[in-house]
């Protein structure tokens, strides 16, 4: 709905644009929301993109454009704007989008566009950019409210209703005399308790934080596990540093989730523009060549069997069945061990209870197919019930290899500190092919042999 949603409006804005109706788009740009404007803009080329970004008449509503559109693009785009416009439309931002977008800036326009933001007396982005973009303090937000724990309820509302630089103020935090986070409450008990009230009687005291260096994707399992609108981030000494809000989690969820999606069918780490040729090649080059040595190492294996393929060229009919069901089993396996290691319902201390859960299912449908396949075998063949059996046998033994590594592969991975997601892709793929023809030539070898086929 949201995609039918967005060409209207790309065919309405490319209607609009052959007629120079600028007016007219700048009417429709006036009704629509930035993130759906940043959907929009985002299908045109540079040219286009340029003369629609300047319809849009509030500066305010620019900067949030840019804040929904990916980070690189965005950056992408200002990098060709003078540094005062640049510098405008980051003062306009949320201090962490604008540190998101800077981070992705050249070298020298980054330092360029920091010095002019520092003259403007605005040290938040700075800040924010001594963190690593994917840990909390990357993402976090510097505006927050956080207040003594012997503040009275009414002297805390009245601080609230003073702090205009708080657009999301979901919490209230509460510090003891040494500035370290002691409590949380929010705003709805704030409001339901006595003015007279001090904040440390009525506060919780158990508070969920993380610490500035945590990975975003932690933050993220954090704050779905709880259900909090807000997290506090907090440094060595458990003084709070920031928080991060429900809306920028749900930016890392999706980032992360496309992030493995990708990983997993070898298309690189991130999304590319479409219109990128040389991105995309650069980004899935390496996978396809981990693609490419891995079938040539299957072309090795099969070398030693073309006498017997050429005696036997039943045989042949076969392989790409085989080599595809174990490819497509290993990748279910790999796929479901990723999500689990993702979501943290894989444990993965408990290796040989997972492998043994998913070996028994390679066991079923490995028997299953390979009985239905080596039984059609005969009806096209119309060969020995050997080559039936040698079908059978291989296509049963290969998909349980096939789940081995896809089961296996991601779990020592992320012992090993390195993205499971990776090993779904080319990595499973190409293993499981070559593993599949030498069980399936071995297997067929042994039997023909003993038939004295």
């Amino acid at each position: 709905m949201l995609g039918q949603k967005h060409q209207l409006l790309v065919d309405t804005v490319q209607r609009l644009l052959r007629r120079e109706a600028h007016t007219n788009i700048k009417r429709i740009f006036a009704k629509t929301h930035p993130a759906d404007l940043a959907a929009v803009i985002s299908r045109f080329d540079e040219a286009h993109k340029e003369l629609l970004f300047n319809l849009i008449e509030s500066l305010e509503i620019q900067a949030e454009v840019l804040s929904e559109m990916l980070d690189s693009a965005a950056a992408e785009f200002l990098a060709r704007k003078p540094v005062e416009r640049v510098v405008a439309l980051l003062q306009e931002m949320e201090s962490d989008d604008a540190a998101d977008i800077l981070g992705h800036f050249s070298e020298d326009l980054s330092r360029e566009v920091l010095a002019a933001l520092g003259r403007h007396d605005d040290d938040d982005v700075g800040d924010l950019m001594r963190y690593d973009e994917d840990s909390a303090g990357g993402i976090m937000t510097p505006h927050f409210i956080a207040l003594h724990e012997n503040v009275t309820v009414q002297d805390a509302i009245g601080t609230l209703r003073e702090s205009r630089d708080v657009d999301m103020a979901f919490y209230l935090y509460v510090v003891n005399d040494h500035g370290q986070l002691v409590g949380v409450l929010s705003l709805r008990k704030l409001v339901l308790v006595k003015p007279s009230t001090v904040l440390k009687d009525i506060m919780e005291p158990n508070v969920v934080a993380v610490k500035v260096h945590d990975d975003q994707e932690d933050v993220a399992r954090l704050v779905a596990r709880y259900s909090l609108l807000a997290v506090p981030v907090i440094d060595e000494n458990n003084s709070i540093q920031g928080i991060v809000t429900v809306d920028d989690v749900i930016d890392v969820i999706r980032e992360e989730a496309t992030e493995d999606i990708l990983k997993m069918a070898g298309a690189g780490g991130e999304l590319v523009e479409t219109d990128s040729v040389t991105r995309s090649v650069r980004a899935r080059s390496p996978w396809l060549l981990v693609s490419c040595i891995g079938e040539l190492i299957g072309v090795v294996v099969i070398s030693p069997f073309i006498g017997e393929l050429q005696t036997h060229h039943y045989l042949a009919l076969f392989m790409p069945i085989i080599m595809a069901m174990g490819g497509n089993i290993g990748t279910q396996s790999a796929t479901v061990i990723v999500r689990g290691l993702a979501t943290g319902f894989v444990d993965q201390k408990r290796m040989a209870t997972i492998y043994w859960r998913e070996l028994r299912v390679a066991i079923v449908l490995g028997a299953t197919y390979g009985i239905l396949v080596g039984s059609i075998s005969l009806l096209f063949t119309d060969a020995s019930i050997i080559y039936g059996a040698s079908i059978a046998i291989s296509m049963a033994l290969a998909m349980v290899i096939a789940v081995t590594v896809g089961t296996l592969l991601p779990i020592v991975l992320a012992r090993m500190n390195v993205d499971p997601a990776v090993s779904t892709g080319p990595f499973v793929t190409s293993a499981v092919d070559v593993l599949g023809l030498l069980i399936f030539f071995t297997v067929s070898s042994m039997l023909i042999s003993l038939a004295g086929l």
